[in-house]
């Protein structure tokens, strides 16, 4: 029986989550050279959480959106990030959605939202700070300028959660939850797209 998790298809796997880990690694070490420290910004309140969770909804609403629009520019888009996920390097199974979307929840709201923007804050109006976080947020995002655009606005949102409850867990829980719902989206969209494409003649 053949190898459905061929050596090549794990390591590239494992080098993409840990590149997403070592962002959070980079995150503790400039908190500390930012003297924003990450421990006081986490309120283990359940009721965070939840609202994270509810947070979610109109992110899930405009992936719904943009997985249905036929609008030529964000159709066009959706397509070439499906072949782009489509040639990733490995398939995407439940274990390893949840740790892509985990990894990348906790990593990148530790750098962006509990790092840079709570910095910015220190010295700039809340809503500069956000904005100019999350310019930094969709460059980082930047494979299409469409794609980092998109990517800014998602920021921009996680940023003001995170400033109206002041809880890192809300954004960590809104992020890697719906990291989690778009990948599997990305998972349904790729079976598609091979079933289309080896059926052609």
């Amino acid at each position: 029986m053949a190898d459905r998790n061929p050596p090549s298809e794990e390591r590239t796997f494992l080098i993409v989550v840990g590149g997403t880990a070592l962002m959070g690694l980079a995150a503790i070490g400039l908190s500390f050279l930012f003297e924003t420290p990450l421990g006081p910004q986490f309120n283990m309140d359940v009721d965070a959480v939840l609202i994270g969770v509810i947070a979610t909804a109109p992110l899930a609403a405009f992936l719904w959106w943009f997985s249905n629009t036929t609008l030529e520019h964000f159709a066009s888009f959706r397509k070439s990030q499906i072949k782009f996920f489509s040639e990733i390097g490995f398939s995407f199974t439940p274990p390893r959605i949840a740790a892509m979307a985990i990894a990348a929840g906790i990593s990148e709201e530790l750098l962006f939202r509990g790092v840079l923007q709570t910095w910015m804050t220190g010295f700039a109006p809340e809503a500069v700070a956000i904005i100019a976080t999350n310019i930094i947020f969709g460059m980082m995002h930047m494979r299409t300028a469409l794609y980092a655009f998109i990517a800014g606005l998602v920021g921009v949102y996680l940023g003001i959660l995170y400033a109206a409850t002041d809880n890192l867990l809300a954004p960590i829980a809104a992020h890697a939850l719906y990291d989690a719902i778009a990948l599997e989206y990305t998972r349904r969209a790729i079976s598609h797209y091979f079933r289309e494409t080896s059926s052609r003649p």
